[in-house]
């Protein structure tokens, strides 16, 4: 009788044990997941990072005017940064106007132009749509993201729950 208790106190410890190895594997396993690059369109970010500001739960503390402003500096990445806190935040008129008036220069890369164009079709910015059908067929945007973006003005894609 007590040899049969002993036993299944051991297998009791045993199965917690295991249970305990299997969550901090999980947990390693997730956090490597989270922080290992991928593509968010052409750009590379960080998975966790792009995941928690498409959430909203991370969100860029500058301001409207702040972010515009960013849209004409010569430094890549600030331009994205802004083009992608742009993207995360409400449709705003003056950001959706921004954001063409970006296309519509000279000023940028091809890759964050493609950003841009990704993130007016997030914000379903009415504003946009006569500019991304004049982009389509142009070889310098992805007409991948053209047309996705067209899709998501046209309300063919519907906004994320959480975006509504």
């Amino acid at each position: 009788m007590k040899r049969n208790n002993i036993n299944r106190k051991r297998i009791k410890i045993d199965v917690i044990k295991a249970l305990v190895w299997l969550f901090v594997v999980g947990a390693v396993v997730s956090i490597v997941f989270l922080l290992s690059s991928y593509q968010v369109g052409p750009v590379k970010k960080m998975r966790g990072i792009a995941l928690l500001e498409y959430v909203g739960v991370i969100k860029d503390k500058r301001s409207n005017e702040e972010l515009i402003k960013s849209l004409s500096s010569g430094n890549e990445i600030e331009q994205f940064n802004a083009i992608t806190a742009m993207a995360h935040r409400r449709y705003h008129s003056d950001n959706a106007e921004a954001l063409v008036s970006y296309l519509e220069s000279d000023a940028g890369t091809r890759r964050v132009k493609n950003i841009a164009v990704w993130a007016v079709g997030e914000l379903h910015a009415l504003e946009a749509k006569e500019l991304l059908y004049a982009l389509r067929g142009n070889t310098n945007f992805d007409q991948y993201e053209v047309n996705k973006a067209i899709n998501k003005i046209e309300g063919k894609i519907p906004k994320p729950f959480w975006r509504k």
